[in-house]
C-alpha cells in the first residue's frame, strides 16, 4: 500500500496541491471531481491554481441534492471521465472522495483528495463504503497519494458537518471495544497498537470538544487530525475493524432503506454518532450480567437453536435477504465443535470480557458530547421512523461477519429495542 505523503492542512493548500502535481504527475491531464457545493467551496481555487500551474483540467461536477456512493454516482463521474491517463483530484467529503477513489481505482489512475470539512475518517482509507444493490459494503480500492486541505474551507463547512465528525470520531469507542471481543471470542485479527491509536485519536476529540464546538482554529484542526489518523489506523490494518464496529452496522442499515425510499439521507457520522448511543446502552446491559447469568442464557439459546436467525435477515433485508445469508454463513452455519468452545470461552472468560464492556463510557457522556456540537442524539432527530430505528439496531449486526457486542447480545438472548 503506497504511503499518503504528503498530508498538508494549511493556508497555501492549492498551491502546494498545484506544486505537488506538477512534481510527481508532469504528464498527466488531470480529472476534478467535485458537486457544486465543494467545487464552490474549494474546487473552483484548486482548478484556478492547477491552470495557473500550466496543468489541463477536466472539472467533473455532480449536481442535485441527494447524492450518494451508489452505482449511480459511480456512473456519473465514470462516463463524464475522459479517455486515456488521468490523475483524479477529489474535492469533497466522504461521497465525493468514495466515488472518486473508486472509479481511479478500476481506471488504474492515481488520485488525491482536497477534503472540504471535518466530517469523515474515510479520506486517507483504501476502502470506499458503496451501496451496490441496495446493500452497503466497503469495496477495496485506493488511499490517496497525498491529501490538501485548507483550514478555512474545513471551517466554513456547514456545521452539521463538523458534528457529523464528532459522531464519527465517537463511533471509535464502541467500534474499539467490539474489535476486543472479536479477538478474544471469535479469533478475529487484531493489532493492540493500531487499536491504542484508533482509541486515542478519540479521545483527542473528546478532550477538544469545547473548541470543537466553539468552531476554533485549534479545535477544527484536533478533529481534522483525529479524523485522518482514524483513517491511517484502517489503512494501516487493512480493513475498517479499528474504527467500525455494531455501531456503523447500524448506521448502514438505516441508510440503506433510506435510499430505498429514495428520499434525503442524515449524514453518516450523525447516524454513527446516534447508532454508538444505542450501542453505549447495549453495553451497559451486557455489563449488568453475572456469569451465572451468561450460563443460564447460553443455555435457553441454545434451546432455540439459530432459524431464528434466518427468519430475522428475510424479514429485514427483503429481496438482498439471499445475499446477507450467504454472506453470515461464518455465523448461520457455526459448526457444533465451534459454537461449543464460543460457549466455553465465554463463560470461562466472563471476567475478561466485563473488562471490554466496562472500556465504554455510559450513553449519557456521549449524548452530552454530541449536543455540545449541535448533533443530533436520537432517532428522531434523525427523522427516522421508530420500525427503522428498531430494524436497524436489532438486526444490522448481519450485514458484516463481525463478533460485536450486538453479536454477543444475540448470542445471549438480550439484543432488544428499545433499550
Amino acid at each position: 500500500m503506497p504511503t499518503i505523503d504528503p498530508i498538508y492542512i494549511g493556508d497555501d493548500a492549492f498551491q502546494r496541491l498545484a506544486a505537488y502535481c506538477a512534481d510527481s504527475f508532469p504528464d498527466l491531464p488531470i480529472t476534478l471531481v467535485a458537486d457544486t457545493r465543494t467545487f464552490a467551496a474549494a474546487g473552483d481555487n484548486s482548478a484556478r491554481a492547477l491552470a495557473a500551474a500550466g496543468r489541463a483540467v477536466r472539472s467533473v461536477i455532480l449536481r442535485g441534492d441527494n447524492l450518494h456512493a451508489d452505482e449511480y454516482g459511480i456512473a456519473r463521474v465514470l462516463t463524464a471521465s475522459p479517455y486515456g491517463e488521468a490523475l483524479f483530484v477529489a474535492v469533497g467529503s466522504g461521497t465525493i472522495t468514495d466515488i472518486t477513489r473508486y472509479v481511479s481505482f478500476r481506471l488504474g489512475m492515481p488520485f488525491v483528495s482536497v477534503p472540504t470539512a471535518a466530517s469523515v475518517d474515510g479520506y486517507t482509507s483504501a476502502g470506499a463504503p458503496l451501496v451496490i444493490e441496495g446493500i452497503k459494503r466497503t469495496h477495496y480500492s485506493q488511499p490517496p497519494l497525498a491529501i490538501f486541505a485548507d483550514p478555512a474551507v474545513v471551517k466554513r463547512a456547514p456545521a452539521e458537518l463538523t458534528a457529523a465528525g464528532v459522531g464519527d470520531m465517537l463511533g471509535k469507542i464502541t467500534a474499539a471495544a467490539d474489535w476486543r471481543l472479536g479477538a478474544l471470542l471469535w479469533g478475529e485479527a487484531y493489532d493492540e497498537a493500531i487499536a491504542l491509536r484508533s482509541r486515542a485519536a478519540a479521545q483527542t476529540c473528546i478532550d477538544s470538544i469545547d473548541e470543537i464546538a466553539q468552531h476554533s482554529d485549534v479545535g477544527l484542526g484536533r478533529l481534522m487530525q483525529a479524523l485522518v489518523e482514524s483513517g491511517l489506523c484502517m489503512l494501516d490494518f487493512g480493513e475498517s475493524r479499528p474504527a467500525s464496529g455494531a455501531e456503523h452496522h447500524i448506521s448502514h442499515l438505516w441508510e440503506m432503506g433510506g435510499l430505498q425510499d429514495g428520499g434525503p439521507q442524515p449524514l453518516h457520522g450523525a447516524q454513527v454518532g446516534v447508532a454508538t448511543i444505542l450501542v453505549a446502552r447495549l453495553y451497559a446491559r451486557l455489563r449488568e450480567l453475572t456469569r451465572g447469568d451468561v450460563r443460564r442464557l447460553l443455555e435457553e439459546a441454545a434451546a432455540e437453536g439459530r432459524a431464528g436467525d434466518v427468519a430475522e435477515i428475510e424479514a429485514a433485508y427483503g429481496s438482498m435477504a439471499p445475499t446477507i445469508i450467504a454472506e453470515h454463513a461464518g455465523f448461520l452455519e457455526m459448526p457444533a465443535e465451534r459454537e461449543a468452545a464460543l460457549r466455553s470461552t465465554l463463560i470461562e472468560r466472563w471476567e475478561d470480557v466485563q473488562a471490554i464492556l466496562s472500556s465504554v463510557p455510559e450513553a449519557e457522556l456521549i449524548e452530552r458530547l454530541l449536543r455540545r456540537v449541535g448533533g443530533p442524539t436520537t432517532t428522531a432527530d434523525l427523522g427516522l421512523s421508530q420500525a427503522r430505528a428498531r430494524s436497524g439496531f436489532l438486526y444490522g449486526h448481519y450485514l458484516r461477519e463481525r463478533f460485536t457486542a450486538a453479536k454477543l447480545a444475540r448470542l445471549l438472548g438480550v439484543l432488544r429495542y428499545p433499550l
